[in-house]
């Protein structure tokens, strides 16, 4: 009866290890697509002039608890023409919404990409635009509140840096923009995260069965 107690105890124990680092790893993957809480910025492309200015290529939104217009959010174009750098602070109008509105404002030539921050009592929020040919917005533009990645645009909760901005530029130019990367390759990070993490556990407890034999 003793032994059976051990048995049950070491059985219980090994399950309770393994699924607390289960939950860990779980609880890693996913802090890697989705943010928690906080301040955060989406973008997204009108749908109609109706309630936007007619010219406004893509629409800002800030999250949080605040009220929209208490957050500070500034934009800039980053390009490339003709081999040199190009940096244009944007103006954009705050609706009565409190959607900020963007216009076009940089050059059709060249490499462009747009970098949004906004801040918000301590907190900030980055979001990089890729730009198609002649210096457009996307038509499917769009991210997501809390979003890592979203079409055409990324986030991360810092302001940038100049070799943040240089590195997106050099993706723009080689056509491997990291939104732009296919899905299919995502997916492969994730099974492959998710294999690791399986192995992982089949070798946890393999060590665990073992201890446990040698010690009966």
């Amino acid at each position: 009866m003793f032994n059976q107690s051990r048995k049950s105890s070491r059985r219980i124990g090994a399950g309770s290890l393994i699924t607390a680092i289960l939950a860990a790893l779980l609880a890693a993957g996913g802090a890697s697509i989705v943010f928690a809480g906080g301040f955060q910025l989406a973008v997204e492309v009108p749908n109609s002039p109706a309630g936007h200015s007619k010219d406004a290529v893509l629409l800002v939104r800030t999250f949080g608890c605040m009220q929209p217009k208490d957050a500070d959010v500034t934009a800039t174009a980053e390009g490339i023409v003709n081999g040199h750098r190009q940096s244009v602070p944007l103006e954009m109008k705050l609706d009565a919404t409190g959607v900020y509105e963007l216009r076009q404002q940089w050059p059709a030539e060249g490499t462009w990409m747009l970098s949004l921050t906004g801040t918000y009592n301590g907190m900030t929020c980055t979001v990089f635009v890729d730009l198609a040919a002649n210096g457009k917005v996307h038509p499917d533009t769009f991210i997501k509140p809390g979003q890592k990645t979203g079409t055409h645009a990324r986030a991360f909760l810092r302001k940038p840096t100049s070799n943040d901005i240089d590195a997106a530029l050099r993706n723009l130019t080689g056509n491997v923009g990291e939104a732009d990367a296919p899905s299919s390759s995502r997916s492969g990070i994730l099974v492959a995260s998710g294999a690791g993490a399986f192995l992982f556990l089949v070798g946890i407890g393999a060590v665990l069965r073992h201890r446990a034999t040698t010690s009966m």
